[in-house]
């Protein structure tokens, strides 16, 4: 399981519990059982969570990934963009 990797920590402090919607942290997992856990866990940080596939897809939400603040993705970003960058 990958999570919390994909906003650097200034991003982190500033863009929980966003309005009118939530920044978006992606995560990545293989284990099905794990799945609702991490959500709520993100979902507590203040955040949306979107899983972005299996382990094999967390390369795209390391640093300088397509789906990383450090990344082709720049920034954070709601679920609505998130969703477009899938």
């Amino acid at each position: 399981m990958k999570a919390f990797g994909t906003l650097g920590a200034e991003t982190l402090a500033g863009a929980s519990n966003g309005s009118p919607e939530k920044s978006v942290l992606f995560y990545a997992s293989d284990d099905m059982e794990v799945n609702h856990d991490v959500e709520e866990v993100i979902k507590n940080a203040g955040f949306e969570p979107l899983k972005v596939g299996g382990i094999d897809q967390s390369i795209r939400i390391e640093v300088f990934g397509d789906l990383h603040e450090f990344g082709a993705l720049g920034k954070a970003v709601n679920l609505t963009e998130a969703k477009s960058k899938l």
